[in-house]
């Protein structure tokens, strides 16, 4: 066999297990996860820094916005 080119080519191909529909699910639970919690910092930091803002009187609502 180690000199014939049919009997290369016969050889049966290595299988790859496949991914699990769990495995999938499970990544793209811990995605979402991961970009909620991204988010939810975003907004208690921006708060904080309109908060800051607002002691220092930096910060004047836009009225027009409220309409």
């Amino acid at each position: 066999m180690r000199g014939q080119p049919q009997a290369a080519g016969a050889r049966l191909l290595t299988v790859v297990p496949a991914r699990r529909w769990s495995t999938w699910r499970e990544r793209a639970n811990q995605t979402r996860s991961r970009r909620r919690a991204e988010r939810l910092e975003t907004i208690a930091r921006l708060e904080a820094e309109q908060r800051c803002a607002e002691r220092a009187g930096e910060y004047a609502p836009d009225l027009r916005r409220l309409w």
